[in-house]
């Protein structure tokens, strides 16, 4: 509350002093609450950071399980603008000479009748059927969609479309546009059937079949297959210009036509193209899984790194030093992530009936936990390719690997849910908001207390005004007696 001038009777700073009072009254208990305030906050900060640390190792660990960071394959193609390659550990070193022959290619139509574009213009009703391989839809053609923008838009919008879209092509024709159709998926399977037999009018000019006579649709454009040839050898097809798995994880992506030698004829022009064949070549990539234990080794280490900082004790600075003791100085919960995380590392990984450890693979323990990996790079560019396949399933095998157990072990502290670290968090912050609520609580105790000790004061300030004036009347009576 505001404090007016008081004391007018007594004397006394009534302000002042009830203001002394209070904030007697107040020290002790807000230093209490403040400190702790101090201590949940500086708490709550140390485990973010733990936590943070250990979410950014798992992520790393996730990422590499996802890329296949230890067993990767190394995929190349001596001419990429004609083949792009890509490999999965699952792909077995080899070279290959691929000849591209055919590029895959949608189905196109176009109907050699010009529709007017005239809205007022009705081009025909009923019942128009359009098949691509073995799906269709069904369109009704009535006078409310019979003008030539309705019926391109009832074809690309019908929720069955069975994968086409038509297109105006204006051809500077008297008389209007031409309709194209293409199907929206290449391959031969995709090819375009457009029944108009239940139709009047001119949109009846656009049935459309393979091997009708005297149709009034031509076609644009044939739907075929990709066609490449293996080591002049082995022929294989797909309905797009992508083949996966064709050779065991791998998949080709194929850019444009390889040449051919002296073929008679030549449709498709490729007798003088210089490039007649594209050499891919898939082998172990081993920098990749050397570049990968090099990251494994540095996010485990400063991970190990935080959590030293935030826990480290050091005797040499003086007791009253704030960072003598880091901040989760003793905590069990921060010690169990770096003993768990130690006899993980430890722990041996059997593949194909053998047992084996992080050092096998050029990764040793140093005594202060930390990882160090062998400083020869040649050394360790002969152990990784000497034990390049095992070191692949050491990390990445199903379930037993071990990021699969760093994965489970790591979750365990991180989970949102139940994750040992993010409930420390959460207690934490139950705790804060009691403090804070606690503080709110006092404030609002100090405001009652200085109110009612200011009354006290006004009231003894009144009672003395009146004793005073009491007095002063016995003063005045009794010397009108002498």
């Amino acid at each position: 509350m505001g404090l007016s001038a008081a004391g007018m009777a007594s004397g006394l700073d009534i302000a002042g002093m009830t203001q002394q009072l209070v904030a007697a009254e107040r020290k002790p208990k807000a230093d209490r609450i403040t400190t702790q305030q101090k201590q949940v906050n500086v708490s709550l900060s140390a485990y973010g950071q733990v936590k943070s640390s250990v979410s950014a190792m798992q992520s790393m660990l996730e990422k590499f399980g996802k890329d296949e960071a230890f067993n990767g394959q190394k995929a190349t193609s001596d001419n990429s603008d004609y083949l792009s390659i890509k490999a999965t550990a699952k792909a077995k070193s080899g070279v290959y000479n691929i000849n591209i022959q055919q590029m895959a290619q949608s189905h196109k139509l176009m109907g050699e009748e010009l529709f007017s574009a005239d809205p007022e213009a009705s081009l025909g009703s009923g019942e128009m059927v359009i098949k691509v391989g073995d799906k269709s839809m069904t369109l009704n053609i009535g006078e409310d969609n019979d003008d030539l923008s309705s019926v391109v838009d009832a074809i690309n919008n019908a929720n069955d479309n069975p994968g086409l879209t038509a297109t105006l092509i204006n051809t500077g024709k008297d008389g209007g546009s031409q309709i194209v159709f293409s199907t929206t998926e290449t391959g031969e399977k995709n090819t375009i059937e457009i029944d108009t037999s239940a139709m009047t009018g001119q949109l009846a000019s656009l049935a459309y079949k393979d091997g009708m006579v005297d149709s009034k649709v031509d076609e644009m454009q044939v739907a075929q297959d990709a066609k490449i040839m293996i080591d002049n050898f082995t022929p294989v097809t797909s309905s797009n210009n992508t083949f996966e798995d064709v050779i065991e994880g791998v998949t080709l992506d194929l850019k444009k036509l390889t040449g051919t030698s002296g073929v008679t004829p030549d449709p498709n022009g490729t007798n003088d193209i210089d490039v007649k064949s594209v050499k891919i070549t898939i082998e172990s990539d081993e920098k990749s899984t050397k570049d990968s234990l090099k990251s494994f080794v540095d996010s485990y280490n400063s991970l190990m790194g935080t959590i030293d900082k935030l826990t480290g004790f050091d005797a040499d600075k003086e007791p009253d030093d704030p960072n003598r003791a880091g901040a989760l100085n003793g905590d069990s919960l921060t010690r169990s992530v770096t003993t768990q995380m130690r006899n993980l590392l430890n722990e041996p990984i059997e593949i194909n009936g053998k047992l084996y450890q992080m050092s096998d693979f050029g990764i040793s323990i140093q005594r202060d936990g930390t990882l160090e990996l062998e400083e020869d790079s040649d050394k360790l560019d002969d152990i990784i390719s000497e034990n390049f396949a095992v070191i692949g399933q050491f990390f990445a095998q199903e379930d037993s690997g071990f990021l699969a157990k760093a994965d489970k072990l790591l979750d365990s502290f991180t989970d949102k849910t139940d994750g040992s670290l993010s409930v420390k968090e959460e207690t934490l912050k139950e705790r804060q908001k009691s403090l804070d609520d606690d503080m709110a609580e006092l404030n609002k105790r100090m405001v009652a207390y200085e109110d009612r000790t200011y009354k006290q004061f006004l009231a003894m300030d009144e009672a003395i005004g009146q004793m005073n004036n009491q007095l002063s009347s016995m003063m005045s009576l009794m010397m009108s007696f002498e």
